[in-house]
């Protein structure tokens, strides 16, 4: 390979890394800033059928470190905290899916179209805990013929990708229009 070859294959690779960079990034822009964008986002998730949206709105073992480490714990409940992340991707991705699929189940119990379901608002109890911005609970509205439904998202930290939850999302009716 002569010396302008190196160079060709060097510049396609620098080339290559900068669109895998900005593919990135942009995925990662599109987490929900705000809890009222992260409730939405569940919202959307469950009203487009997509287990893969809704289990990347769950805290991975990383996120979870990370809120510890950003924590204004001593470094012994750090330390003890941290030992609560190992498995945690394991398990949130399995909550995720018993998630998605309890809340078919009372979607169907409730005879919800969710092609037909409209997003009203985002209540956000927020809480402050170890230091870290979070909200205890939120309360995602939404409107489908004539009824009005809930969706509650309990504990919620706010991480470097955005908002997340590490709990399990239930749904209720809550009065007719």
């Amino acid at each position: 390979m002569n010396l302008f070859e190196k160079h060709m294959l060097k510049n396609r690779i620098v080339l290559a890394l900068a669109v895998i960079s900005a593919l990135a990034f942009s995925a990662c822009s599109s987490a929900p800033k705000t809890p009222e964008e992260f409730g939405e986002a569940v919202f959307e998730a469950i009203k487009n059928h997509s287990e893969k949206d809704l289990k990347a709105l769950y805290l991975t073992e990383d996120e979870f470190s990370d809120i510890i480490d950003r924590s204004n714990l001593s470094e012994e409940g750090k330390n003890q905290e941290r030992g609560r992340a190992i498995g945690l991707d394991k398990s949130m991705e399995k909550l995720a899916i018993e998630t998605f699929e309890g809340l078919e189940r009372l979607s169907n119990s409730y005879s919800i179209e969710w092609s037909k379901a409209n997003f009203k608002k985002v209540d956000v109890y927020r809480a402050e805990h170890m230091g870290i911005q979070g909200a205890h609970f939120m309360d995602v509205y939404f409107e489908f013929n004539g009824f009005e439904y809930v969706l509650h998202i309990y504990d919620c930290w706010e991480t470097e990708n955005g908002w997340k939850t590490f709990k399990e999302v239930s749904l209720s009716a809550v009065a007719k229009n």
